[in-house]
């Protein structure tokens, strides 16, 4: 469902706009600011969309229509934010596999035995062996459930959640300590902060968008967000509604808001900003394909089923006031033998996943021991007067608020 802006969502836009400093936007070889013509095509769009909360998607078709190829390329190679490369021993084992499944076309008995030879046992340590127990693991897990043919039934969203998704997105980030993945259309703390940042006194806290898992970090103090994923029970196509909505706004959105509240908790430092991005997964179930047989005699049809479909998705602040949505390439998780190999390349893309969050972690740490003062401890607040600039003109903007639904807006 599409929601129409409102007038009080242009002039949202307008002042988030007229507040830009220009010698901070984001210019282009060409001599076009990014900033400048983001705005632009967000005129073009009545119902809400990416563009409208400043973030730029590559893969977004206006973005490809509105940029010269020059331009795009500009945006896209911008560099990233690094993070550590996959460790030798992993890139071992994984090749180990690969090695085995095209030796003997993908005999499954034959991964069973290097998963046990592989295994650590008694010498199993957390902090050198979790990545490569991760994958036995979740190698195991999914010949389990191809052996079984369970992945080929109707089965429910949360069904895949527990066999599948449990198996290769939870339980990479099992090693993290005091960070945790929160199923079960959890709210997320960023997109309420955002939210709630005008709230005041009598009015009703705005609780954040749900999202089907959210990466967070756990305790009672305010928990950062490091990432989130949208699933759904069957995937239709690229174009599909609930995937355009989703990996067209509603991820993109959520990850651009944790990465603005990062970056807050950073103090909005530019060497701690630039190490930092958030993550996303857009997962689905099974997909079907239809084909249609026509002779002189009859028309027949015949329901091929597929396997689950998942794609990465990555925010970060290359230049200026943009938040640059990067995705990955479609994978597909196999359903059969011979597909087996494809889930090492998933399997390697959610550990990079991993390597991204620990970077940004690492970036909001102190970089040195702060002076503390005591002699004034609790007394005052600094006031806005005394912000340092850099908190006053280089922030990135808030997301634009969501629009409501029209049953919403009828009730009041």
């Amino acid at each position: 469902m599409y929601l129409h802006l409102e007038d009080e969502h242009w002039q949202e836009i307008n002042a988030k706009f007229k507040a830009m400093k220009k010698e901070r936007m984001w210019k282009l070889s060409t001599g076009r600011y990014v900033e400048e013509e983001i705005y632009k095509l967000t005129k073009k769009f009545g119902h809400e969309c990416a563009l409208h909360s400043f973030i730029v998607d590559i893969d977004d078709m206006a973005i490809r229509e509105h940029f010269s190829d020059t331009e795009l390329d500009e945006i896209e190679s911008a560099p990233t934010p690094p993070f550590p490369k996959l460790g030798d021993p992993v890139i071992e084992c994984l090749n180990k596999i690969i090695r085995l499944s095209f030796a003997t076309q993908t005999d499954l008995k034959a991964i069973r035995e290097i998963i046990k030879e592989t295994f650590q046992g008694k010498e199993y340590d957390v902090e050198k062996y979790h990545d490569i127990d991760y994958i036995l693991f979740a190698v195991h897990a999914l010949v389990r459930e191809i052996e079984s043919r369970k992945l080929d039934d109707t089965n429910l969203e949360n069904w895949f959640n527990c066999h599948v998704w449990n198996v290769i997105v939870d339980q990479c980030f099992g090693d993290m300590v005091a960070v945790s993945i929160v199923r079960g259309e959890s709210t997320s703390t960023a997109v309420a902060s955002r939210k709630n940042e005008h709230r005041q006194m009598g009015e009703k806290r705005k609780i954040g968008r749900r999202g089907d898992w959210i990466l967070r970090s756990t305790g009672n103090n305010d928990k950062c967000e490091y990432g989130a994923g949208e699933a759904s029970r069957l995937w239709v196509d690229n174009y599909g509604t609930k995937f355009l909505r989703e990996a067209g706004l509603k991820l993109p959105k959520m990850l651009s808001n944790m990465l603005r509240k990062l970056m807050q908790k950073a103090n909005w430092d530019k060497e701690s900003c630039k190490r930092m991005q958030t993550v996303g997964i857009v997962h689905s179930g099974m997909y079907f394909i239809l084909h249609f047989l026509r002779n002189c005699i009859k028309c027949s049809s015949f329901l091929y089923i597929q396997g689950l479909m998942m794609t990465m998705m990555y925010v970060d602040n290359p230049r200026g006031y943009i938040f640059r949505a990067r995705r990955s390439e479609l994978m597909e998780v196999p359903n059969v033998p011979e597909k087996f190999p494809v889930i090492l390349i998933i399997l390697a893309a959610v550990l990079n996943a991993k390597a991204v969050v620990c970077e940004t972690i690492k970036a909001l740490l102190p970089k040195e021991q702060m002076a503390i003062s005591f002699s004034e401890a609790g007394l005052r607040k600094r006031t806005h007067e005394k912000m340092e600039p850099r908190e006053q003109n280089e922030q990135l903007m808030a997301c634009l608020s969501t629009p409501r639904k029209k049953r919403a807006l009828q009730s009041k």
